[in-house]
């Protein structure tokens, strides 16, 4: 009898400690490559869209209409016989900190006419998570959005990926086999130090686990190490799930009042917004 309820407690503490994790992707077809061929970016996306085959992960893309090229459409059709969701991402990233919102509207336009063939969900991403250095530049792209029925999809595990996939691309470009194992190395350190923080933030505003989001790119660092990532991630507990899934959490539901020049995880918005209350 003793065991028996040794192993009913350690299942119930698993059951209350499994945390959840949605995957999405930015930047599609391809971010930041300068110098690539679009054979190659075709080549490191269909590593990418076997990883998350391999995971059974179904995740959330976001298109930037101005990346595309004729021959890198075909990662968009790519994802979506995969299964996955792709969104707007604006046409060319603007930064909402440099731009009017009249001009940032008209390029979420603009992604939504040249993307529309492939985009199936309503979901909104800002270009580096930007959504207004003034309450003026920030109502007025809100309002735009809900006037087109689009949705925000935030971040929760916001991170440096980015920067370690610019140094990767180039060791890459030039054939710099062990500056790609370094870079590799300490990407795949530094998600594990972000996701430790974000949960614990995650613990600190809402006494709880939530379903968390994670904030990726279509570049090359994730066609080589995606899978050592979404691996560990699976070895640590984490469930994998959907953007629409998470968002269905009470979470995301908490009023966010932030302002200012910052791209925030949604965590530390909401952080934020109670200090200025």
């Amino acid at each position: 009898m003793k065991r028996i309820l040794t192993i009913l407690l350690v299942a119930a503490s698993s059951t209350v400690l499994a945390q959840k994790i949605a995957i999405t992707l930015d930047d599609l077809p391809f971010g930041y490559s300068a110098g690539f061929t679009d054979e190659q970016k075709i080549e490191a996306f269909d590593k990418i869209l076997k990883v998350l085959k391999k995971h059974k992960v179904n995740a959330t893309c976001f298109v930037t209409s101005g990346n595309m090229s004729e021959a890198t459409k075909s990662i968009l059709d790519k994802a979506l016989a995969a299964g996955h969701q792709l969104g707007n991402h604006t046409n060319n990233h603007y930064d909402l900190n440099q731009v009017s919102a009249e001009k940032y509207i008209a390029d979420i336009d603009l992604c939504q006419q040249l993307s529309g063939n492939w985009i199936n969900t309503n979901y909104f991403r800002y270009s580096m998570l930007h959504r207004g250095n003034t309450k003026s530049k920030r109502d007025s792209v809100y309002t735009y959005l809900q006037e087109k029925g689009l949705s925000v999809a935030p971040v929760t595990i916001d991170n440096n990926e980015w920067v370690y996939n610019r140094g990767y691309s180039l060791a890459m470009r030039i054939g710099d086999k062990k500056n790609m194992g370094l870079l590799g190395k300490e990407y795949i350190y530094h998600m594990k130090e972000v996701t430790a923080r974000y949960q614990k933030l995650s613990l600190q505003l809402t006494e709880r686990e939530i379903p968390q989001i994670l904030l990726l790119h279509s570049n090359p660092i994730n066609g080589d190490h995606l899978d050592k990532l979404l691996t560990w991630y699976k070895k640590e507990g984490w469930e994998f799930i959907t953007l629409d899934e998470a968002l269905r959490d009470e979470f995301y539901s908490i009023k966010d009042d932030y302002v200012g020049p910052y791209g925030f995880s949604q965590l530390d918005r909401i952080k934020r917004s109670r200090r200025n209350r």
